[in-house]
């Protein structure tokens, strides 16, 4: 290699290398934006965190990022001491089991049995809007925002018990 040529532009470096031959090759390469590495989770999976960790325990956040195929920053699995590591420095607040009690909310298992139905029928009244409930993400635990009472379940039509 006799000489190496390189450009900056708008966050690209723009390098052509000379060889002693004759032969030119153009590379573009983009620049890390500051503060960031190759290394950072998707922006998707810190949101995905942030609201697990609402609902549930480190070692069940772990759990369900790995099921849902969410890989760390470096591609590995995910563990409980990773979880607790990344909650720590996206300054996420760890889960309290009373948290949901005091949100109002509920699982869907919890609402099934309130409501004195199967959780497959609880499923299909919050997909209907009977009740309000969101699933996160895959395999994250469905949840109920409202309380429930049981006679609602009597009211509903029979296709949908």
């Amino acid at each position: 290699m006799s000489e190496i040529v390189a450009r900056i532009e708008g966050g690209v470096i723009e390098m052509v290398l000379h060889w002693q031959g004759g032969g030119h090759t153009a590379l573009k390469l983009r620049m890390n934006a500051g503060g960031k590495h190759r290394w950072t989770v998707p922006e998707y999976t810190l949101t995905l965190v942030r609201e697990l960790a609402r609902l549930m325990p480190d070692r069940q956040i772990a759990r369900r990022l790995n099921r849902a195929g969410k890989p760390t920053g470096r591609g590995n699995g995910w563990a409980q001491a990773r979880i607790c590591s990344f909650r720590s420095h996206y300054d996420i607040s760890v889960h309290r089991a009373s948290e949901w009690a005091e949100r109002g909310e509920m699982t869907l298992e919890a609402a099934a049995q309130i409501m004195d139905v199967s959780v497959m029928t609880a499923l299909r009244m919050a997909r209907l809007g009977i009740i309000e409930g969101r699933q996160i993400c895959y395999a994250a635990p469905g949840h109920s925002r409202r309380r429930i009472s049981p006679p609602i379940a009597r009211r509903m039509p029979r296709s949908v018990r």
